[in-house]
């Protein structure tokens, strides 16, 4: 029983002896992640700086028009198939011209609005 109750102050003493004598070895860079050319450090109190893509400055009209043109066409052509859809007549070409206008849209937003 004595021993059991000289275990918690046998404790407090190792661990104060051992606790100067144990240092750490791993080493922490003075800043995280580290600084580098290619990750320059940044302050907290500093906005990030924010490096957006090559943005064309001139747009081609000429091309633009003619893309927008097209599809405007394609996009009038729609209505009369979905009608037939009504009377059980499925138009071949139909799936082709809507995919064929999904890409003349994203193309045309990307262009416009890179």
């Amino acid at each position: 029983m004595q021993f059991a109750s000289l275990l918690p102050a046998m404790f407090i003493l190792t661990v104060i002896m051992l606790g100067g004598q144990s240092r750490s070895t791993l080493s922490f860079p003075a800043t995280f992640p580290p600084q580098g050319p290619d990750h320059p450090h940044l302050q907290v109190d500093q906005p990030p700086t924010v490096v957006h893509g090559d943005r064309r400055a001139v747009i081609n009209t000429a091309q633009v028009k003619q893309e927008a043109s097209e599809l405007a066409d394609l996009a009038h052509s729609i209505p009369p198939d979905i009608d037939k859809l009504g009377t059980g007549q499925l138009p071949q070409d139909l799936a082709a011209r809507l995919k064929q206008i999904e890409k003349l849209s994203k193309k045309l937003r990307r262009e416009v609005a890179p």
